[in-house]
């Protein structure tokens, strides 16, 4: 498997928030990047690409020097439609807000392999609609913060631009807190009831605005661009596809956690070359373990009434303990609390 080429835009994201922190905070992106592995130089080069893990070690400094809960909304309002390369462009051509809404969901990993869109139709607050759920790829509570804020702030941007007028979706919901939800540039900006302490991330959009025609719909040109997507896509398919087979192995060995030596085994391979094979892919096994455990605990959580002591055993852990530990780490908060605000109220 060759190595995964890839460009992303969460460098250019990056790039965005050291200015930024600079600029206001007057945090020296130097000190960002000391000891990561990334040089200025490096990142400055639109040519260069980071791994997943550099990126997400940037994102992770850069979320816990940041003091400004308003950081994510002012960078992300700045990526626009051109800031999404290939799949910008095929967006820009489509009919209508419901169709450039399906491409971005579809090819969402061609902004960042990790990222995970989904959608989905419910009624929100008595209105019919489609449900875009985010998940981010930072495993810091800060970091994934970050990135969820300046994603729906991009988000919003993006819908403005392909509409011509700002778009009002019905509601924004986040699964964590922010102090400056209620302030004014959050409110001004995104105009639609926002909620904090959710049990997840999604923007709520009404079925009837993604009906809205686009003013200057290229299909043709669409069409050409999302062929570059499809293509684009394939590259990843074999990569993501040994990803998303170790994620099954680890969740089919619930109760007792699979080390990287089964896992190669399972798969035919030695444990030197899964392990050069994820490398390239800027990710590990241990932060694969991390993310299944983490997602499958809350859905526990919110979803059952097992035990913490239960769901520790369940995930392979020795003690209710060491899983609550870790579930901090994870989150940011324990299990019990995460369980009491994700129930509906």
């Amino acid at each position: 498997m060759p190595p995964l080429q890839r460009q992303l835009l969460n460098s250019h994201e990056i790039r965005l928030m050291l200015r930024e922190l600079e600029a206001t905070q007057g945090i020296s992106p130097r000190s960002i990047l000391a000891g990561s592995g990334v040089s200025a130089k490096a990142l400055a080069d639109p040519a260069q690409r980071l791994t997943l893990e550099q990126e997400l070690e940037l994102y992770t400094r850069i979320a816990r020097a940041n003091c400004d809960p308003l950081l994510g909304v002012r960078v992300g309002r700045r990526l626009s439609l051109s800031s999404y390369g290939i799949l910008g462009y095929s967006v820009m051509g489509a009919m209508t807000l419901g169709a450039a809404l399906e491409l971005l969901t579809e090819f969402a990993p061609l902004i960042s392999w990790a990222s995970h869109l989904t959608l989905t139709s419910e009624r929100y607050r008595g209105i019919p609609c489609r449900c875009l759920s985010l998940y981010p790829t930072a495993a810091d509570p800060a970091a994934a913060a970050l990135e969820i804020e300046s994603t729906l702030a991009s988000l919003q941007t993006i819908f403005n631009e392909l509409a011509g007028d700002p778009v009002r979706f019905a509601g924004i919901e986040m699964s964590h807190a922010n102090p400056a939800l209620g302030s004014h540039e959050f409110q001004e900006f995104f105009r639609c009831p926002l909620r904090g302490n959710r049990p997840r991330n999604a923007v709520l959009l009404p079925v009837n605005l993604l009906d809205m025609a686009l003013p200057y719909p290229q299909p043709e040109y669409s069409d050409l661009f999302r062929d570059m997507c499809r293509k684009s896509m394939a590259s990843l398919l074999d990569a993501r596809s040994l990803v998303a087979a170790i994620r099954d192995l680890i969740l089919a060995r619930e109760g007792g956690v699979p080390t990287l030596e089964q896992v190669a085994a399972h798969f035919g391979l030695s444990a030197r070359t899964l392990r050069r094979h994820l490398r390239a892919m800027g990710i590990s096994y241990r932060g694969l373990l991390e993310e299944v455990r983490y997602a499958s605990a809350s859905r526990y959580l919110v979803s059952t009434t097992l035990t913490v002591n239960a769901i520790a055993l369940q995930l392979g852990y020795a003690d209710a303990r060491s899983f609550r530990t870790a579930f901090r780490r994870w989150s940011g908060t324990t299990p019990v609390a995460f369980r009491q605000r994700g129930q509906p109220g």
